[in-house]
């Protein structure tokens, strides 16, 4: 089954990039407004949950580069970050990271472990499950978020 794509690259306070990348649903003259709309919402969650900015978007047939000023929290860091593991119905296995990870947010934290309930944690599980695919194009679940550094 055909997916799209979408890239974002987050810089840290040293201007060092990282990368998120994840599968979504295949983009058609039909559904673009409605998937796009789903891919803010991933990019607005995941920005709620890390301390570096992204400097460029990138999805099918658009690339959008920013010109960001650099995070001053010397914690922006990329090596500071989120193991986002998920799966899909057929039990294909979807890992990705996110970079700078915003450990002061309150309620964040249980253990090492993303509190998927906290109001970040919830929003960023929404905005996965609606718009991530496997790489075969099927819907995933989030199993848990993971600080690593």
């Amino acid at each position: 089954m055909p997916t799209s794509k979408l890239n974002l690259t987050l810089v840290d306070r040293d201007n060092e990039a990282s990368t998120v990348s994840v599968h979504a649903t295949a983009l058609t003259a039909g559904n673009f407004a409605a998937e796009d709309v789903k891919a803010d919402a991933l990019i607005a969650a995941i920005e709620d949950v890390t301390l570096m900015v992204v400097t460029k978007d990138s999805r099918i047939a658009v690339e959008t580069k920013f010109t960001p000023t650099l995070p001053t929290d010397p914690y922006a860091q990329r090596g500071i970050k989120w193991l986002v593991r998920c799966g899909d119905t057929s039990g294909n296995p979807v890992v990705f990271h996110i970079p700078g990870a915003n450990l002061g947010l309150a309620g964040i934290l249980s253990g090492e472990n993303m509190d998927l309930a906290s109001a970040q944690g919830a929003a960023l599980v929404t905005a996965i499950e609606a718009y991530v695919k496997s790489n075969d194009g099927e819907a995933v679940t989030v199993t848990e978020i993971v600080y690593i550094d």
